[in-house]
Parts: structure tokens; sequence; C-alpha cells
């Protein structure tokens, strides 16, 4: 029996159906939750139009189910090469040249940041009520996978999918292939940074990537239109959240609509 449990496993898994789905469930697609970090909102890389993104994020925890969510965080060890405290002399707001790690003759340039998202402090910590929902789900109705990124002090991070030089790969890909994710609907922080890698990354794979624009913020309306525009020419749909549950209803208003 046992032999036959685990051969039927490894059936489903690789046609992709190892997770069930129900019919009130957003099907084959994932939700994306990008760096919704203390340190990106109100620490250290903070920014007053951050919070306003939450109710949003908030709103597609409670009012929607999915087959798989994912939540990255950076995740930088003390020396990482995105710290201007790691280049003596050189201060937030400077860039670096940094060698490639697999190609030490390919450089590629490094923004530097004040100190941020290093483990075990509160500034890397996801947001609590993100996290506190995301807790609610875990186990229960939806799996949560959380990705730690740009752990390597050698190279930054910005995509969940890989650093910014390939060198290096998370196990988001492996992850959405198995519970069967055709479709991202990415929402966090920021827009022209995590967000904006993730989604270049996301299309890149193959995945349909649908970014939920007033779930996602950065330092400025100009920074983010100009990020905005660069994802939309690769490909990613734009869509502000009343737009997108008009398109993907909740089961509550799905069964108000077939009243009427």
């Amino acid at each position: 029996m046992w032999t036959y449990n685990i051969i039927g496993l490894l059936a489903l898994s690789e046609l992709g159906h190892a997770v069930p789905f129900s019919s009130k469930i957003h099907k084959n697609t994932a939700l994306a939750i990008i760096d919704v970090q203390n340190d990106f909102i109100n620490g250290s890389l903070g920014s007053p139009r951050a919070s306003a993104i939450l109710p949003k994020i908030y709103q597609l925890l409670d009012n929607h189910e999915w087959p798989f969510i994912f939540a990255s965080q950076d995740w930088h060890p003390l020396d990482h090469v995105s710290f201007a405290s790691s280049h003596p002399g050189d201060v937030a707001g400077d860039s670096v040249n940094e060698s490639f790690v697999d190609t030490p003759t390919k450089v590629e340039t490094q923004a530097l940041y004040a100190d941020h998202c290093v483990p075990e402090t509160w500034g890397a910590e996801i947001e609590r009520g993100v996290q506190t929902r995301l807790h609610s789900l875990e186990g229960y109705r939806t799996p949560v996978n959380y990705i730690k990124k740009a752990q390597d002090h050698r190279v930054d991070s910005y995509s969940a999918f890989a650093d910014n030089q390939y060198h290096r790969f998370t196990t988001l890909h492996s992850e959405l292939g198995l519970h069967g994710i055709e479709t991202l609907v990415v929402t966090g922080l920021i827009t022209n940074a995590c967000v904006r890698g993730t989604s270049i990354d996301g299309v890149k794979l193959g995945y349909e990537v649908v970014l939920i624009e007033d779930a996602t913020e950065t330092l400025s309306a100009e920074i983010k239109a100009a990020a905005i525009a660069e994802l939309e020419g690769w490909g990613v749909q734009v869509l502000n959240l009343t737009d997108w549950e008009s398109a993907n209803p909740t089961p509550a208003k799905l069964r108000r609509r077939r009243e009427l």
C-alpha cells in the first residue's frame, strides 16, 4: 500500500496536479507578495507611500482563495554588497562596479543602500498584518512559500527567482511548477526594483504576469510610472485591484451575480 501511494503521488506530481483545486480557487494562479518588509515601509529604506498598498494586499488575502502564495524577503548578511557600509568611502545613493561571481572580467553596476533586511531584525520581518494573514492560511487553506533572497554577500538579488547575475536560483520556479501555476498576480515593494525583477523573470520563464498597480509602490509617482511602462513593454498586464477583481470575482460575488 505504501509503495502504491508513493507511486501515485509521484505520477500526480509529474502531471502538475499534486495539489487539488476547489471551485472557489483562482485556478493555476499564484499570489506574489514581494518584500513587504518593515525596512521598506517605515524602516531604514522606508517610504511614506509604502503603507498605502497594505489594505490592497489584505484584501487579496482576505477575500480570495489561492492554490499557492509566495512571499519574498530580502535576507542580507551584514557585509552584503548592496550596503554602503560594506564600501568604505561610499554612502547610500552611490553606486559601484562589482565583478560577476562566475566571470571576474564582467562587471555590473551595484546601487548602494543603507543596511536593511538583516536576518533576525525587525526590519527583515514581513509587515505584521500581512504576516498574520499568511500564518492563518499556512497548512490550512493555502500553501505558502517564503523565498529568502540575496543571502550571498557577493551579489544582490531583486528577483524572487534568481540573483541579479543568474548565478544562483531559488526554489520558486520548481515550486510553481509543482502547483500547476501559470499566472502570477504580483504585489509588493518596491516597484522599480524587486517587483520589477520578479515580474520580468516571470515573463522570461513563461508565466502570465499580472501586476496589481495599486498594490505596489516606490519612492515617487514618477519612478513608479517609468517602472510600470517598462514592465508593460515586457508583456506584464497592469491592472488596479478593482478591475482585476471585476474580471476575477470572489466566490461571494459570483453567487450574487448568479442570483441576479
